[in-house]
């Protein structure tokens, strides 16, 4: 993927496709098969062409340094002011990121993310556009950087706003089960466009 993924509109995307995948079985669950192109594949092909900066397992030390080395390819500080940051496993996200780069910019300065919230009520911190330099900031404090850190641990810190996403959205192929799930989302996609 392209060095300094800024769009015009000011924002980078940066997509975490690391990862164990301890309950797929083993081996990359972004490379699985889903509706003729693979999980990581649909992903990308939701953001509509948007520039993206894709990083994988050679980054390691989990997913905030993942996202460190992903925003260190995003261009010098400042080109972007906005940071989508979307997990490789969200093969029905792109829909989600207009609303939640429109919930930022209509926020008051101090906000520092928007947050897709699922169905659930749970936060989803790899479905979220940040404040660059917020993000950072917040990446760069702790004695050891962003290495070893959750994503919940980076966020902590931060001043956030809760945008609903879908279920669809939210749906991260972490299981077989979440992959046949995700199947079915794409055949009823193609059958409506058919």
């Amino acid at each position: 993927m392209p060095d300094g993924a800024d769009g015009a509109d000011g924002v980078a995307c940066v997509v975490l496709a690391g990862g164990t995948s301890r309950r797929f079985g083993g081996g990359d669950k972004t490379a699985a098969a889903l509706g003729g192109t693979t999980v990581a594949g649909a992903l990308l092909a939701s953001l509509g062409g948007r520039p993206v900066v894709v990083v994988g397992p050679e980054a390691g030390g989990g997913p905030a340094a993942a996202l460190a080395a992903g925003l260190a390819r995003c261009g010098a500080p400042g080109e972007a002011d906005v940071v989508v940051v979307l997990a490789g496993d969200l093969p029905f996200a792109g829909p989600a990121v207009p609303r939640l780069v429109a919930a930022l910019r209509a926020a008051p300065g101090d906000v520092d993310a928007a947050l897709g919230v699922d169905p659930g009520g749970r936060r989803q911190y790899l479905l979220a556009a940040y404040r660059a330099a917020a993000l950072r900031g917040a990446l760069g404090t702790g004695a050891e950087g962003p290495t070893g850190r959750s994503m919940r641990s980076v966020v902590a810190g931060l001043s956030v706003v809760e945008v609903p996403v879908t279920a669809a959205e939210a749906l991260d192929v972490d299981t077989a089960a979440d992959l046949e799930r995700a199947g079915e989302l794409a055949r009823g996609n193609q059958g409506r466009r058919g």
